[in-house]
């Protein structure tokens, strides 16, 4: 993830998780499919000045804890890259809806406090990535999508983007 406001020193960029997915192929060209993901939840403990993000002086000692779940609707384009048709490139376009949670605990010079935060918004996303079928049923597909995501806590803009990058087998019936 792409956190603005120097949060960046303070959470964890980079959350595993989950996705399963139904859609449809309707024809050679185009399909489309509705997700649902889910991150782990990431840790990451700090100790640094916050004069970048308020403007005032002082040290945080901290630790965030941050998890994502949603759920997603996405066109997908093919283009066969061989006759066989073994092969291809993917397209995709669609919309998302993302719930964060997180949780900041901490001391600001010397005062401690804590903040829970969950909230939710629906984003863009756009990705492109390869397919390799092994069967008319069974396909590797790997992929790399940008999300458009705004959270805010506390008067904070915490996140700007993200870049998921997946990679998983596929089963049609």
């Amino acid at each position: 993830m792409d956190y603005d406001n120097g949060f960046d020193a303070a959470m964890d960029d980079s959350l595993n998780g989950g996705n399963i997915h139904v859609g449809n192929r309707f024809n050679k060209y185009f399909g489309a499919e509705f997700g649902y993901f889910r991150t782990e939840e990431g840790n990451k403990s700090v100790n640094f000045d916050i004069s970048g993000i308020t403007g005032t002086p002082g040290d945080v000692l901290a630790s965030t804890d941050v998890k994502m779940q949603g759920i997603t609707l996405d066109g997908l384009g093919y283009m066969p890259i061989e006759d066989a048709g073994k092969f291809e490139l993917i397209g995709t376009a669609g919309i998302s809806w993302i719930k964060a949670d997180l949780t900041l605990n901490g001391t600001v010079n010397g005062v401690a406090g804590s903040i829970s935060d969950d909230q939710s918004e629906f984003g863009l996303r756009a990705g492109a990535g390869a397919q390799y079928s092994f069967t008319d049923q069974v396909s590797l597909r790997g992929l790399v999508r940008y999300q458009s995501m705004k959270f805010d806590s506390s008067g904070f803009d915490i996140t700007n983007h993200a870049l998921i990058y997946s990679a998983g087998l596929n089963y049609s019936f």
